[in-house]
């Protein structure tokens, strides 16, 4: 099986070598390596052309103008000559086996239906200078075909393109990526392609993610904004019918629900749906949603009480401490407040609201940050 990679290149002259020497490096032969130049700046491409004397399956598509990395991404996926296709982006790397065992974990999913349409892997976050954040580990899960697409609603869980071995002719089928979205892009392209066929997990943390503070992802308001956009494709039915149609238990199927009504800003319906949850695996869940509700309806003086009795049942809840921080510190008791920021940093390292919210006790220039989502086991580190 011949295997295409895609790598759009803008401003990347730091990283890209790094790049190109874990995917030359591949243990599987790779047949093509499309580097799709988005009209940069710096150096990148020179530092590409050198590597393209040496590597004849390097090839560069110069596009005629900056359009974005979902142009660039759809160019290289037009041009590409291969059914399999893997994404990278210019400042990630990749394990010496990763594509060998995404092969592997597809041979292996050969009978499989509906049909595989991509391949992604776990990851380990690195910072800007390649090394490895400790703790950073990102795991995936396999899903079923009816189960992908309402638990990608709930969260990605595929936290970057690179790494994802993708089938080009559904890629294209589903349209590729969407011009129009400057952030989520990938996101809102996972959707669409879960809706093709079955998402294969392959349970090795074989992507170097590196975050630095010239990611895109690394304002989390941009982020948050970014998510309810692409949302918003979607309507509530919709949403309620992907959700409800999983296998998991319905007490699970409605906490979930809950949290999209949430981010769709519908608090008052999501607060009636918490109601029916009574299953003691989510009392943590409920309360953490039940504060956020008249946190969001600016009654702290209620939400208090649920954030302390979530705190009482689990002292390390994150995302619970940083929200009952923010109440103490706008009540001015800045003492207890960076207490507990301080505790939630303890316990999710890269913590970015507890990190903020420290900075606002010491200079008072920015507004405290609640936390709107319950955390997920290890963090996105944005620098």
């Amino acid at each position: 099986m011949n295997v295409s990679i895609i790598i759009p290149v803008y401003n990347v002259e730091k990283y890209i070598a790094s790049t190109l020497d874990s995917l030359i490096a591949q243990t599987y032969p790779i047949d093509e390596i499309l580097v799709i130049d988005d009209c940069g700046d710096d150096c990148s491409v020179e530092v590409v052309k050198e590597y393209s004397k040496q590597h004849s399956n390097i090839r560069i598509i110069q596009l005629p103008y900056n359009q974005g990395v979902s142009a660039a991404r759809n160019k290289g996926l037009q041009e590409s000559r291969n059914e399999w296709v893997l994404l990278m982006d210019a400042d990630d790397t990749i394990h010496p086996n990763l594509v060998k065992y995404q092969v592997s974990q597809l041979m292996q999913h050969e009978n499989t239906q509906p049909k595989p349409v991509c391949v992604h892997p776990a990851y380990i976050q690195i910072d800007s200078e390649g090394k490895v954040l400790l703790g950073s580990e990102y795991y995936g899960q396999q899903l079923s075909f009816n189960e992908t697409f309402g638990t990608l609603l709930v969260r990605n869980y595929i936290i970057t393109a690179s790494g994802l071995l993708v089938n080009r002719k559904e890629a294209l089928n589903v349209g590729g990526y969407n011009t129009n979205l400057s952030l989520s892009e990938d996101y809102e392209f996972l959707l669409r392609l879960s809706r093709q066929g079955t998402f294969v997990y392959l349970n090795k943390a074989y992507v170097n993610y590196r975050r630095h503070l010239k990611n895109t992802s690394s304002s989390l308001k941009k982020m948050e904004e970014a998510g309810k956009a692409v949302l918003d494709i979607y309507s509530i039915d919709e949403i309620k019918e992907a959700i409800f149609c999983r296998s998991y238990s319905e007490q699970k199927n409605l906490m979930d629900f809950v949290t999209l009504l949430y981010q769709y800003q519908q608090y008052d319906e999501g607060f009636n749906y918490l109601a029916y949850v009574t299953a003691g695996e989510f009392e943590e869940s409920k309360l953490f949603y039940q504060a956020l509700y008249y946190i969001e309806k600016h009654q702290e003086e209620n939400a208090v009480r649920y954030l302390d009795r979530l705190i009482n049942l689990n002292e390390n809840h994150g995302a619970a401490l940083n929200n009952r921080g923010v109440c103490y510190a706008k009540a001015g008791n800045i003492e207890a407040a960076q207490e507990l920021f301080e505790q939630a940093l303890e316990q999710f390292p890269g913590y970015m609201d507890a990190t903020d919210n420290l900075s606002v006790l010491a200079d008072g220039k920015k507004e405290y940050c609640f936390t709107k989502r319950e955390l997920r086991k290890n963090l996105l580190r944005y620098s």
